[in-house]
């Protein structure tokens, strides 16, 4: 199978690296000529490209059987509400735009953001709960790219939390430092909601699964045993131990509020291989 990761971070690369050993021929992209020499190594192909450069895209993606676009908007970039319109909009709905004309299978790593809170009700939230959240930028064009990578009849959503765990990157109290030193110690989501979060593993794991098992639709991506500890709770410990003043929660990104249920994806034989990093903080 020849496939394009439209996308080669962390994930992006290591999803390659591993369809590659499998067998398939893999076409990497990326923004920043520079790169180019390092992902040969993990690429049969390499295109320099932005996503939303459709005719690039298409060119690129000739004779391409699928596309797993893991493209992500840069956090420091997205500081303020009009920041996060150009690069969302840029980023994610342009992104899976050129994807869905250049192919009809694609593979899309979204986001919880689309949910919101989660609405009313206390029942897990599934992949049936309406989204919300609708003029918040990170919500708003993760929605818009759902849509586009789901025009395709060939078309997979995989909703993730955090992602954490890749080479490089940062801790979570490598994030609240951000916050402080980025962001006036302020957090642009809620207090209350629980802080879900997924090793970059079990991201790759997933889309592999997706791929070979040629699963469609919309699947949430968590541990579906285990309902982790709020955004304040953890990062409330990591302050205090650090030293550092707490952090204020803006709630500007809505995150969802309780539960959500992992039982589709897991119903198709996949698992979340990686425990919760943050448990451990409040078990001290």
């Amino acid at each position: 199978m020849k496939v394009m990761i439209l996308g080669m971070g962390h994930a992006g690369k290591a999803i390659a690296q591993r369809l590659r050993a499998s067998g398939h021929q893999i076409v990497g992209t990326t923004t920043t000529p520079g790169k180019v020499e390092e992902l040969q190594s993990l690429a049969d192909e390499v295109a320099v490209l932005k996503g939303s450069e459709t005719d690039k895209v298409i060119a690129a993606a000739q004779g391409c059987d699928a596309i797993i676009a893991t493209v992500a908007p840069n956090v420091k970039n997205t500081r303020t509400k009009e920041e996060r319109e150009s690069q969302y909009h840029e980023v994610l709905e342009k992104s899976l735009a050129s994807a869905a004309k250049a192919c009809d299978r694609v593979i899309f790593l979204s986001s919880f953001s689309v949910y919101g809170d989660g609405g009313l009700g206390t029942d897990p939230i599934t992949e049936e709960t309406p989204t919300s959240n609708h003029e918040e930028p990170s919500s708003k064009y993760y929605q818009a790219a759902e849509r586009n990578a789901l025009s395709v009849k060939g078309g997979c959503v995989l909703r993730l939390p955090d992602i954490h765990g890749a080479p490089g990157d940062m801790t979570f109290t490598q994030r609240v430092k951000l916050a402080h030193d980025y962001f006036g110690g302020k957090a642009l989501f809620g207090a209350d909601a629980p802080l879900y979060t997924i090793h970059f593993e079990d991201v790759v794991n997933a889309a592999v699964h997706a791929l070979e098992n040629d699963l469609t639709g919309i699947y949430n991506v968590c541990d579906n045993d285990n309902l982790p500890p709020t955004n304040q709770q953890i990062f409330d410990a990591i302050c205090d131990k650090e030293g550092w003043s707490r952090l204020e929660f803006l709630n500007q990104i809505k995150a969802p509020n309780r539960k959500i249920s992992a039982d589709k994806l897991y119903a198709t034989g996949y698992r979340v291989q990686h425990e919760d990093p943050n448990a451990a903080l409040l078990e001290a």
